[in-house]
């Protein structure tokens, strides 16, 4: 297997009124294409902010990261917004669904972004709601769905253009148990497909879900 993920003593810091905050530390992490990998840790652990790096949604202050091969660290944000359409889906705790379109409007806009002409888009959303057993709700809007339908919404959103990285960071924080289950098994059946999966939480039993799990606590990659 080769690389999706490789991260070489990577620092992250804000600063503050109070001064320096120390966010991430040095972390040193490698996943493999077709891995699914857990990071657990608390609230103020770094673990976001290691998201939103491997998500190229930040930028670390020093240390290397490789994306599929691609040194991005250097990177400028046109060319990482183009890496990010391209190679990253991204699951979230809040849906981020908006309202007044249904679910496969929802799925179908970032592919509209992305230029993808129309046949094309209305073939790869209703894929992406099938695969996550919505076909039948694809024209119900957010509030006609419940809360576990709506996130398998947004995981159909972030797999239509066949993401190669899928970013899910807490996307069970906000369902109840029976819901929680169900979208981490629809993770699980990306996984197999072969995406790589790479989960951020804090909860221990949903970590069991990966293959792999990784410990952070005070920005550093403890096991």
């Amino acid at each position: 297997m080769s690389e999706m993920v490789r991260l070489e003593n990577v620092c992250r810091r804000y600063y503050t009124k109070c001064g320096v905050v120390d966010v991430l530390r040095n972390v040193q992490l490698s996943v493999e294409k077709g891995e699914f990998v857990a990071v657990i840790g608390q609230s103020g652990s770094g673990k976001s902010t290691l998201m939103n790096i491997l998500g190229c949604l930040d930028k670390p202050d020093s240390g290397n990261y490789y994306l599929n091969g691609c040194p991005v660290s250097d990177l400028g944000d046109a060319d990482l917004t183009f890496l990010r359409s391209r190679i990253i889906g991204f699951v979230f705790q809040s849906f981020n669904l908006i309202p007044t379109l249904n679910a496969k409007e929802n799925v179908m806009l970032p592919l509209m972004y992305r230029k993808i002409d129309k046949s094309e888009r209305n073939f790869l959303a209703e894929s992406a709601l099938d695969r996550v057993g919505l076909h039948s709700r694809m024209y119900h809007r957010p509030n006609e769905l419940s809360g576990g339908q709506q996130q398998r919404v947004a995981i159909a959103r972030a797999i239509a253009a066949n993401p190669e990285l899928l970013l899910a960071d807490e996307p069970t924080g906000s369902l109840d148990k029976k819901s929680g289950e169900d979208v981490i098994s629809v993770i699980k059946d990306m996984n197999t497909a072969g995406v790589t999966v790479i989960l951020i939480t804090h909860d221990e039993h949903i970590a069991d879900a990966a293959k792999r799990k990784i410990k952070i606590s005070d920005g550093r990659i403890i096991s």
